[in-house]
């Protein structure tokens, strides 16, 4: 059996689950993309010293690298929402979650650890490491959802895709602010002495 006659002979709401967790990835991975490109925007000139720190490119060709990270993340960003875009954008997406990892890679390597990860600008972000490197590698994965689940559902529901964007941005914004509160200390949990 066919790839494309196994998906039209199954339950619509199997299709409709794939569409759904498609549009979760699209959602976060986009909300991911806008910030880090509005961000890289806003504070040009910081982001334009993290990269240059990277010591990866020509020194002529910063400024214009800058700029068309900026633009391209903001980009990929309204592609993944759009849902009719989000093939090509969850492409783009993966592209650059699998360059910047690489970027990443070489500076750990060359044990450069000490660096910021420059995701978001004006941010304080992580050094980088390993761990940093495997954590990007997994939002490229994730990145291919959209594409891969679209083009198994044969298809876009706009109010799926809607929902699901929405959940994913909602999901979004949980791991971020996950990343900026302070535990919470639960008195008797052996944290506070006795």
């Amino acid at each position: 059996m066919s790839l494309q006659a196994w998906v039209s002979s199954a339950p619509t709401w199997c299709v409709q689950a794939g569409q759904l967790f498609a549009a979760l990835c699209a959602g976060g991975i986009g909300a991911l993309f806008l910030v880090a490109g509005v961000a890289k925007l806003r504070a040009h000139d910081a982001f334009l010293g993290t990269l240059a720190s990277y010591r990866l490119l020509p020194e002529w060709l910063y400024e214009s690298a800058a700029w068309a990270l900026a633009i391209t993340e903001t980009g990929v960003a309204l592609l993944l929402f759009s849902g009719r875009g989000a093939f090509v954008g969850s492409i783009v997406a993966a592209a650059l979650l699998v360059v910047f990892a690489c970027a990443m890679g070489v500076n750990v390597l060359r044990g450069r650890t000490d660096l910021s990860c420059g995701c978001t600008p004006g941010v304080a972000g992580q050094k980088l490491s390993w761990a940093v490197v495997l954590r990007t590698l997994v939002c490229a994965v994730c990145a291919l959802v959209p594409c891969l689940g679209l083009a198994l559902a044969g298809g876009l529901s706009p109010a799926v895709w809607v929902c699901g964007v929405a959940g994913g941005v909602c999901v979004y914004l949980l791991w971020q602010a996950m990343q900026v509160l302070p535990p919470v200390r639960v008195p008797g949990s052996g944290e506070y002495g006795a």
